[in-house]
């Protein structure tokens, strides 16, 4: 049975996020400061725990986005100018900023998003405050070098930003993804327009606001609404030099297309249905534990890298599914502002009927077994709210749609082998290629794996999440270019010009 925690009316210290988010409504930033959009179209911000109204956001369209775009633009021309160190210095001072109402932002964050206060709210305050602090450090790393080319001549390379960065970010993990798009593009003299996902834009636009106190007027501006309206003449503005876009593969595909008549670079760090396969040389609490962590259950598995596909030996087979049950029953669901809470809410209703679609998928597939959770959870305190219970489910084909499709939620599937050559097949045997883990002790077995596996993000006896200078990045549908890291920043960020200076004196 799985612990809960008390029901929301039950919870100290709720109210401020919730004026927060009134105060917020209706709001984009813009020209160095919050203000109303242009748009008199406003669309419902929920708290997906209670399924109630916190607030209200603007429906922008083209007008806003071209306003937006030429605040950025404006901006452009003074900023690429600014001393790489104030730069730097700007990006630093934020970040202790945004550490200073790390509560707040966390609270206001927990509401909107559903996700847990305690588990994973504060520590993506935490994650945001490391990416901008890492980028203030990168911004005097982005320069070029001489080249010994010729006696004669002085020869050398920069490298310059590109201009108007748009930056779309999904609701998942919203101000983590605000900062590896905003930090790598002001430390690099870009300006910036971000979207932000419809179902989570208060704690974004928060961090907008802040933002003005240390930025130039127009260097960083936000805008909210639907991916058709705002993302679709984002991308496609002809001033906007660069995107970079977190989000599913259907839409990644569409920023493409959108790109393309522009030359247009993108960024793009798009789905995954990533396999953790346990040996039988691993050590099982260990990987047991890292079920849990690799499938993101404190996030309601809402993550690209979840580790959804859990190949273990057959021979371990039903003891570590049994020590990983065991840890999920722990896990405590709850409202996300309760300190207790592990596991919050899903963040919407149709993410919540996409994800009752699977589990009745597997009811429905002859020899698919939910070994553990596979509904709502039990109590008067779920009447509402779009929580679901952890789940595993095996007996379930390789072809599959619970297989091959990214769930996005807490639903993973598991699988017996015995064969490596084999396993390796299997886990490669997907469009995904984001994260990969292995737990084993066999050294051999850890760098073949590593070798062999097609994901960018691969880890051995761990399954942490993406930090700031580790590289990320997917293969296949999984997307393209790397973020997180100064070689990122200087190969998505800027571009590089060759000089050649020839003295030309006379003889």
């Amino acid at each position: 049975m799985t612990t809960v925690s008390k029901p929301v009316s039950d919870v100290r210290g709720l109210g401020n996020e919730r004026r927060e988010a009134s105060r917020l409504s209706g709001k984009i930033v813009l020209d160095g400061r919050l203000q109303p959009a242009l748009t008199s179209e406003l669309f419902s911000v929920e708290n997906p725990a209670e399924e109630s109204e916190i607030g209200r956001a603007p429906r922008c369209g083209e007008k806003d986005v071209n306003r937006s775009v030429e605040s950025a633009r404006s901006a452009f021309h003074s900023w690429r100018r600014e001393p790489a160190r104030e730069r730097g210095n700007r990006l630093r001072r934020l970040a202790d900023a945004l550490e200073a109402e790390g509560e707040n932002l966390a609270r206001l964050l927990a509401l909107e998003t559903g996700n847990a206060l305690s588990t994973q709210a504060r520590p993506e305050i935490g994650g945001m405050v490391e990416m901008f602090r890492y980028f203030a450090g990168v911004a005097t790393e982005i320069k070029g070098t001489t080249v010994p080319w010729s006696n004669d001549t002085l020869c050398y390379t920069t490298r310059e930003p590109l201009g108007v960065v748009g930056a779309i970010i999904p609701w998942n993990a919203p101000l983590f993804l605000t900062a590896v798009k905003l930090g790598p593009s002001l430390a690099a003299s870009n300006t910036a327009v971000i979207k932000a996902a419809e179902q989570a834009p208060l704690a974004v636009l928060r961090v907008l606001e802040i933002m003005q106190d240390y930025f130039p007027p127009g260097v960083a501006n936000y805008i909210s609404g639907y991916g058709e309206e705002a993302g679709k003449p984002l991308a496609e503005h002809r001033h906007v030099r660069k995107i970079s876009f977190t989000g599913s593969c259907d839409v990644g595909k569409m920023i493409l297309r959108y790109a393309a008549d522009k030359f247009c670079p993108v960024t793009l760090e798009l789905g995954g249905k990533s396999p953790n396969i346990i040996m039988r040389d691993a050590d099982l609490d260990l990987a047991a534990n890292g079920i849990l962590t690799g499938m993101r259950f404190t996030r309601q598995g809402q993550s690209c890298s979840a580790g959804s596909r859990i190949y273990i030996h057959e021979d371990v087979f039903d003891d570590v599914l049994d020590r990983a049950i065991k840890l999920m029953a722990k896990l405590r669901i709850g409202s996300p502002l309760d300190e207790a809470t592990q596991v919050g809410s899903l963040v919407s209703r149709e993410q919540y009927e996409r994800v009752l679609g699977y589990l009745d998928l597997a009811r429905n597939t002859n020899g698919a077994r939910i070994l553990c959770g596979g509904g709502r959870p039990k109590g008067d305190q779920f009447a509402k709210g779009y929580f679901l219970e952890p789940t595993i489910i095996d007996g379930v084909s390789g072809t599959s749609p619970l297989s091959k499709d990214e769930i996005f939620g807490p639903v993973a599937t598991a699988y017996r082998w015995r064969d490596f050559d084999e396993v390796l097949a299997e886990a490669n045997d997907t469009s995904f290629g984001l994260a990969a883990t292995l737990w084993t002790s066999d050294l051999s077995s850890a760098l073949r794996f590593a070798q062999e596996i097609e994901a960018g993000f691969v880890q051995v006896n761990q399954f942490i999440t993406p930090r700031a200078g580790l590289s990320y990045g997917g293969m296949k549908s999984s997307g393209m270019g790397r973020e997180n890291t100064l070689e990122s920043a200087l190969e998505h960020f800027t571009t590089s010009k060759t000089v050649i200076i020839n003295p030309a004196t006379k003889s």
